[in-house]
């Protein structure tokens, strides 16, 4: 499962999980992000999460927003299953019931890609060819520096899909 599936991070992580075979469960926010979801997951809407709507529960959760979506979605991992905290979006307090967590037997890792960089840094260079060719994508919406308040207006809404480029040229 990966939350944040329309973002940037978490639409690179579903076409990863892809290609490595898994079944994948989208998750997003609000309704107008569906359709941002790659075609490789199952989309579902955050409110809408539970183990009746992504078909039981998943070995591996990649959370991209942290905040009660991550509380909610550690539910939905198997005993002895791993999540992945990629980002906090939408919030950077998680509060868990201990008891229900230990009983969980879930490991949550933090990955902290900015003290990681020399790390992964190979692996970004090796998946550059893909982003060129479109094997790849990342999604993005971009603007003229005449539509700075548009692109601020969007990202503070959470209504980005994607990174948002600001275009200087």
């Amino acid at each position: 499962m990966v939350t944040g599936a329309s973002g940037a991070v978490g639409a690179t992580a579903v076409q990863l999980a892809a290609r490595a075979g898994a079944e994948i469960v989208g998750v997003v926010g609000r309704p107008a992000k569906l359709p941002h979801v790659p075609d490789a997951a199952k989309a579902v809407l955050a409110a809408d999460l539970s183990e009746e709507s992504i078909g039981g529960k998943v070995d591996v959760l990649i959370d991209t927003v942290g905040g009660t979506i991550l509380r909610n979605a550690l539910a939905l991992v198997r005993p002895r299953g791993r999540a992945a905290l990629v980002g906090y979006t939408a919030g950077r307090e998680l509060t868990l019931d201990l008891a229900d967590f230990f009983l969980a037997d879930v490991s949550l890792l933090p990955v902290n890609m900015i003290s990681r960089g020399k790390e992964v840094a190979a692996e970004v260079v090796r998946l550059l060819p893909d982003l060129s060719s479109g094997e790849l994508t990342l999604p993005y919406e971009r603007y003229g520096i005449d539509r700075l308040e548009d692109a601020v207006g969007q990202l503070r809404k959470g209504e980005a899909v994607g990174k948002v480029v600001l275009d200087l040229g």
